[in-house]
């Protein structure tokens, strides 16, 4: 399984519906047996809970239990029904505290996390886990279709990009701006992916299925 980077950094999976995208990040937090917690924030939709055939943590208690098993799949619904932002916001500033607790690799995903931005700024509590967490072992996987909605705060941040194939002049001009060849990238079957280590330009090239 691809890792590029041996520090801890943050990782961005990019590619259109269907590419194999969630697949790949799914996979890569399941294989990852250096990290000693992953925390994931869960869309409306549950899917990422379901595709593990994991439990989803909805309160203090559950949450508390999940960090035990290395696997905490939250989701906000019961504590903040229709407010997917403060959720986040919520579980950024739990899940660092508990981060920075634990020894060893922590990981925080968040699914479309453009959806929970601005263009020009990002919650503090994300930014702490992107920006700060690093010097205590933390990392940050972001996994999207529309890479160009990503605030700069974490693309300039990124360490390592995991392309599949994409669409869109923006899209395909952000991947670009990372260093993925454009052409490539729209071309791509399903499946099949370039990882790019966005500090040394190295590359990796693999398939899914």
């Amino acid at each position: 399984m691809l890792q590029l980077n041996a520090k801890p950094g943050c990782t961005l999976v990019a590619g259109v519906s269907g590419s194999g995208k969630t697949t790949f990040a799914l996979r890569w937090l399941v294989a990852r047996r250096d990290l000693t917690c992953r925390f994931v924030f869960q869309e409306p939709k549950r899917d990422i809970s379901e595709r593990l055939r994991l439990p989803d943590a909805e309160d203090d208690e559950e949450l508390a239990c999940a960090v035990e098993d290395g696997f905490v799949i939250y989701y906000p619904g019961r504590m903040f029904p229709g407010d997917w932002a403060s959720g986040l916001i919520w579980f950024c500033e739990w899940s660092y505290g508990v981060a920075s607790r634990l020894p060893g690799r922590k990981l925080l995903m968040v699914d479309e996390v453009w959806k929970y931005c601005s263009p020009h700024a990002i919650p503090r509590a994300l930014a702490q886990w992107i920006q700060d967490g690093r010097s205590f072992g933390c990392e940050t996987l972001f996994a999207t279709q529309l890479p160009n909605k990503l605030n700069e705060a974490i693309t300039n941040e990124a360490t390592e990009l995991v392309c599949f194939r994409l669409r869109g002049r923006n899209a395909l001009a952000c991947v670009e701006e990372l260093g993925v060849d454009p052409d490539e990238a729209r071309e791509l079957p399903p499946g099949a992916f370039v990882g790019l280590n966005c500090e040394t330009g190295g590359e990796l090239r693999g398939r899914l299925w």
